[in-house]
């Protein structure tokens, strides 16, 4: 298990462990913390209640790709509605300052982009945006 990149990317992954129990984000970031902390693939899955082999999926995915690789594979879930300009327009906007993600979310919306919390984090992490 490779060490945080850089300072942002370890406070992404905690930042989303520290997300809410039954989130899947928070749940694999969860697998990286022990992992970084020395815990074993047994040891983390055992805790996790998952097999050592999609606790090992995860970390591996996470090493290749960092924080996005903690994402939902691609294929998987309901097709995205935000269009590649309208990407381009959110992260062009969080970069114009300081938001909490429901303020963000808020005035995204007040610009004619409809989307909900969860997806605009995952835009903003996939971008490599500090929102905060």
């Amino acid at each position: 298990m490779r060490p945080p990149v850089g300072a942002w990317e370890e406070h992404a992954v905690r930042s989303l462990a520290d997300g809410a129990g039954t989130n899947a984000w928070a749940r694999r970031a969860q697998l990286v913390l022990a992992a970084w902390r020395g815990e074993s693939v047994t040891s983390i899955a055992a805790r996790a209640g998952l097999t050592p082999h999609t606790v090992k999926r995860w970390l591996t995915a996470f090493d290749e790709h960092g924080v996005p690789g903690l994402m939902a594979q691609p294929g998987s879930g309901r097709r995205s509605n935000v269009t590649e300009d309208d990407r381009d327009r959110i992260v062009a906007f969080a970069r114009r300052g300081r938001w909490t993600l429901e303020t963000l979310a808020e005035a995204v919306r007040a610009e004619g982009v409809d989307l909900g919390t969860g997806q605009l984090r995952k835009i903003l992490i996939a971008e490599g945006v500090n929102w905060r």
